[in-house]
C-alpha cells in the first residue's frame, strides 16, 4: 500500500514538472543557474497545522512532503535551490493538494541548505470526522476464544479511533492507508496467524468494519478424551459436557494459534473440570494434555492420591463357557506407591463370587505390578500392567500352582470400551472390555 501511494506521488510530480516546464518555456521564463559546490543532500520536514493530526497521520504526511521534496530538490545546488525558490515552494504545494485531500496548503517554506528544510502551514477543510464506531468480524472463532484474540489485538481499536477522529472526511480515503498499515503491524506482531480486510465508510461518524481471517490449517474438532487410572468412568460423566464445551472453544482458530497458547487452553480445560461438583468434592487431581491439530486432541486424567478404584466388563469371543464376567477393584494407597486391595469378581453364567485381596507397587508413570491372592483356588497370582503409550497397554499374569500364564494386549477403543487379545498356555481369544 506504501509503495503504491509513493509511486502515485512520483506520477504527480512527473505531471507537475512537466506543466510547470511548458508553462516556463512558453512566457521565456527558464534560467541558468551557476552550480554551487554543496548539493542538496538531504531532506527534513515540518509539518504546521492549526489542529493536529494523530502522529501517525502527521507521519505519513511528512513522508509524502519528503517525498515531493526528495525527488524535486536531491542532488540540485543549494544556489539553484534558493535561485528558483518560489518555483520549488509552489511545486510542492500543487503535489500536496493532488495527493493528500482534505488539507490545504497556506504556505510553503523552502530553506536551502546540504539538509534542505521544508515547513508546510497546512489547514484542514470541511466537514471532520467526529466519532469513529469499529465493528470486528472474528469470521467463525468461536465466541469463548474471542476473549483472548481481543486481548492480543490489545489498544488496536483505540488507535484506529486517534488515527482518524479530528481528520477533515475527504482525508479519510488516503487516511486508511494509515489504519491498514497499523492493523498489518499489529497482526504481524501479536497475531501473525491471522491477515484481514478493512472497510471505512467515511463521515462525520465514520464506521470502520475489521474482518479477522485465520490462515494455515484450522482446528476442526477437539475431541476430549476423560479417563481415569483410580476412579470409575462413571464418576466421570457428569464433568463431560463442560469440558467438551471448553474444548469446542478452539474450533476455527488456527493450528499454530492454539499451539503459541497452548498453556491458555490447558488450563482453561483444567479449570472447567475443577469446577465440576463430583470432582470437587472428592479432591481430584486434574492432568490435561492437549495435542493440537486439525483434529485436536484433549487427554485429561482424573486421578485420585488416596484409592484406586475400578469397575470392568467383560465379554469373551472364542471361548464356549464363562465368556461373561465382571471384576471391581478396590484400592487404598500406602506410601506413594504401593496399595492394598481387594477385588471381587463375579462370573454370572455359573453363578460364582470371588473375593481377591492382594497388595500392587507403581514403578514410574505407567507401570503397576505386584500379588494378588485367588481365594476359591487358594493361590497367589503375579501381575503386571504396563501403559505402552496412548491408547495401547498391556497386563501379564503368572499362575504359578497352576503352572498357567496369561498375556493380555489392549487397545482402548472409547473411554468407556477397551479390546484386548487374551493369549494363554493353550488358547487365546478376543475379549471386549467395558469401563464402568
Amino acid at each position: 500500500m506504501r509503495c503504491s501511494f509513493i509511486a502515485v506521488i512520483k506520477i504527480i510530480i512527473l505531471i507537475v514538472l512537466l506543466f510547470s516546464w511548458l508553462t516556463e518555456n512558453a512566457f521565456g521564463a527558464a534560467k541558468q543557474y551557476v552550480a554551487s559546490k554543496e548539493p542538496v543532500e538531504a531532506v527534513a520536514v515540518q509539518i504546521v497545522s492549526t489542529q493536529i493530526p494523530s502522529d501517525k497521520v502527521l507521519r505519513r504526511m511528512s513522508e509524502s512532503v519528503k517525498t515531493i521534496g526528495e525527488h524535486l530538490l536531491l542532488g540540485r545546488s543549494t544556489i539553484d535551490v534558493a535561485a528558483r525558490r518560489d518555483y520549488y515552494e509552489q511545486l510542492v504545494r500543487d503535489v500536496f493538494d493532488r495527493v493528500l485531500t482534505g488539507y490545504t496548503v497556506e504556505s510553503v517554506e523552502i530553506d536551502p541548505a546540504q539538509t534542505t528544510k521544508i515547513r508546510l502551514n497546512v489547514v484542514p477543510w470541511g466537514d471532520t470526522v467526529r466519532n469513529v464506531s469499529i465493528r470486528v468480524d472474528y469470521s467463525g472463532i468461536a465466541a469463548e476464544a474471542i476473549s483472548l484474540v481481543k486481548q492480543d489485538m490489545g489498544k488496536l481499536e483505540m488507535e484506529i479511533q486517534a488515527a482518524l477522529i479530528g481528520l477533515p472526511i475527504d482525508a479519510v480515503d488516503w487516511a486508511t492507508g494509515v489504519a491498514r498499515e497499523l492493523i498489518r503491524e499489529l497482526l504481524r506482531r501479536q497475531l501473525p496467524e491471522f491477515h484481514f480486510s478493512l472497510d471505512v465508510e467515511a463521515g462525520r461518524d465514520t464506521a470502520v468494519r475489521l474482518s479477522l481471517f485465520p490462515t494455515g490449517p484450522i482446528v476442526r474438532e477437539a475431541k476430549v478424551s476423560l479417563r481415569s487410572q483410580t476412579l470409575p468412568n462413571l464418576l466421570l460423566v457428569h464433568a463431560r459436557p463442560a469440558i467438551e464445551e471448553q474444548s469446542r472453544s478452539m474450533r476455527g482458530l488456527p493450528v499454530a494459534y492454539v499451539e503459541r497458547h497452548l498453556a491458555y487452553f490447558t488450563e482453561r480445560i483444567r479449570t472447567t473440570a475443577l469446577a465440576d461438583p463430583v470432582i470437587r468434592q472428592f479432591t481430584l487431581y486434574i492432568l490435561p494434555k492437549v495435542t493440537p491439530g486439525q483434529d485436536t486432541e484433549v487427554w485429561i486424567n482424573v486421578e485420585t492420591e488416596r484409592f484406586r478404584i475400578t469397575a470392568e466388563v467383560f465379554l469373551d469371543t472364542g471361548k464356549d463357557r464363562d465368556n461373561i464376567s465382571a471384576k471391581a477393584h478396590f484400592g487404598k494407597k500406602v506410601g506413594k506407591q504401593d496399595e492394598l486391595f481387594i477385588e471381587l469378581k463375579v462370573q454370572p453364567g455359573m453363578m460364582t463370587w470371588e473375593f481377591m485381596p492382594g497388595w500392587g507397587h507403581q514403578f514410574g508413570s505407567d507401570t503397576w505390578a505386584g500379588l494378588r491372592y485367588r481365594t476359591n483356588d487358594r493361590e497367589w497370582v503375579g501381575w503386571l500392567e504396563q501403559g505402552l503409550g496412548g491408547r495401547w497397554s498391556m497386563r501379564a499374569e503368572r499362575w504359578s500352582g497352576l503352572d498357567r500364564n496369561e498375556i493380555g494386549l489392549r487397545y482402548k477403543l472409547h473411554d468407556f470400551l477397551s479390546a484386548e487379545f487374551v493369549l494363554t498356555n493353550d488358547r487365546s481369544w478376543l475379549r471386549m472390555v467395558g469401563h464402568l
